[in-house]
């Protein structure tokens, strides 16, 4: 079984400093963190996805991950929601604004495409959105993989 733990040890086995891909299956259930930076403190998270294959749906469900993922700095709000619960995205509510940028967390929940965390950053002035990496410590990454894979093993 994929567990944040399995994840977690694959990162204190690669050299500190470094970006890059980790990813773990379990079954039809694939894991995927991509990191800019790492060290023993921290690290700096591009993106994490999970996806089901062989054509089984990923079953998450956003309102839960509204409600219990309470923990990366900003509160999570559902801000669109497809009638039949195959599409959602959540983001940070409100989202963090500095000397004319806005930046919040993105959450994609697709039965059929998976699942995906950025970072983003909008730009006022520039009228431009893009990625940015999201501070972690290790426990709050580690919490958060664990508890969504947990939240997808009980559906």
């Amino acid at each position: 079984m994929i567990s944040a733990e399995h994840i977690m040890n694959q990162l204190q086995n690669g050299p500190n400093g470094q970006g890059g891909e980790i990813s773990a299956t379990d079954g039809d259930l694939q894991v995927r963190v991509k990191l800019a930076d790492w060290d023993r403190l921290g690290c700096l998270v591009e993106r994490v996805e999970m996806k089901c294959s062989n054509g089984h749906q990923l079953k998450l469900d956003p309102a839960r991950v509204e409600k219990e993922v309470t923990y990366l700095g900003e509160p999570l709000r559902i801000v669109e929601l497809e009638k039949s619960f195959s599409r959602a995205i959540i983001r940070s509510y409100p989202p963090r604004m500095e000397n004319g940028t806005v930046s919040f967390f993105e959450m994609t929940l697709d039965r059929s495409e998976g699942f995906s965390l950025t970072r983003l950053s909008y730009d006022r002035t520039q009228g431009k959105r893009s990625r940015v990496p999201a501070s972690f410590t290790r426990d709050t990454l580690e919490r958060l993989l664990s508890d969504l894979v947990s939240f997808i093993r009980e559906n």
